[in-house]
């Protein structure tokens, strides 16, 4: 098992406080057999240097210094450069158990799988959430691998709970004009020419929500709505002629139009409210695929026409069940 490769990517940006110990975790692999590319995405603190310093006390790291473009543009450079026969990714403000890679490397051969992949847990202020820590083993191939991708309740879209076979990648790259869901769509173009993935719910990547990251930036940031927006559209169109897999890309496309409608509902911003009336005739132009489409569930259907037929009523029951939720 030791014979084959792992690149690890480590994309840093100004993560000063958090990068000596993502990289400790990952020296403190179980499976040695590894290279570690860090690309310092242009960051303005001490990232690089400390990266720089890690790296001159162990050689399988490789610090690569460039202008700031994005976690996308640092994740193609060290793709462009990584000569391993897995490919992997960790976030540098986030560590990994020390028998991740054990694990996933362990499966990809075991089962001949393009794709080995597992749970993680989400760290915040201390407290741990599993997802999802049940220890199934799921054997994939291409179309259960993208539906359950699709789908969302047991894969997630993340790149850092897997590693890809090289020759898997080859030379798909990340969408550098797109901030927001754009591992989903590259995880979307991975899964569909795996002929066969990997999953084993062991939590071993650890995701530390903190604040001040991507995930914890303000609601008002128009791309946090148009990116999705854009990476569905496209994953529709990647699959218009394959009639197997296009109704669950539109079924995933309509629900994530709803969701956002839903939490646009609750915006006061002028912008913000032209554009959700833009997804609101998106949703009306679905009516078609709402009858026709058999994968859409009577959940989403009962809110699509609540939306086009009903809309101050509808829009005013959402308002109503997310303040008893969350306030």
């Amino acid at each position: 098992m030791g014979d084959y490769k792992v690149s690890v990517i480590v994309a840093a940006y100004n993560i000063q406080d958090y990068i000596v110990k993502c990289l400790k975790s990952i020296a403190n692999q179980t499976y040695k057999n590894f290279e570690v590319i860090v690309v310092d995405d242009g960051s303005s603190d001490n990232t690089g240097k400390l990266a720089d310093e890690f790296a001159e006390n162990d050689k399988r790291f490789i610090v690569i210094h460039k202008e700031n473009g994005g976690v996308s543009s640092a994740r193609n450079r060290g793709i462009d450069i990584a000569s391993g026969d897995f490919i992997g990714f960790v976030d540098g403000d986030d560590i990994i158990e020390d028998d991740m890679y054990e694990m996933l490397v362990n499966n990809a051969i075991k089962y001949n799988a393009d794709i080995s992949h597992c749970g993680y847990k989400l760290v915040e202020n201390n407290k741990e959430t599993l997802f999802y820590g049940t220890e199934k083993l799921i054997i994939q191939d291409r179309k259960k691998g993208l539906l359950d991708l699709f789908e969302g309740t047991l894969i997630e879209p993340s790149l850092c709970n897997k590693i890809f076979k090289n020759n898997i990648v080859g030379d798909i790259r990340l969408n550098e004009s797109i901030s927001i869901n754009e591992d989903l769509y590259f995880n979307v173009l991975l899964f569909n020419k795996s002929n066969k993935s990997i999953f084993e719910d062991k939590t071993k990547y650890n995701y530390m929500k903190r604040e001040g990251s991507a995930t914890t930036s303000s609601s008002n940031d128009l791309r946090r709505i148009t990116d999705p927006l854009k990476v569905y559209n496209m994953i529709v169109d990647l699959y218009k002629n394959d009639t197997e897999i296009l109704p669950y890309a539109k079924k995933m496309e309509l629900e994530r139009n709803i969701n956002i409608y839903n939490l646009l509902t609750l915006e006061k911003n002028t912008e913000l409210k032209k554009l959700k009336n833009k997804i609101r005739h998106y949703i009306k132009l679905s009516k078609n695929e709402v009858k026709n489409n058999n994968k859409i569930t009577k959940k989403t259907r009962f809110m699509v026409y609540g939306i086009i037929y009903m809309r101050f009523i509808y829009d005013l029951i959402y308002k109503l069940y997310f303040n008893k939720k969350y306030n």
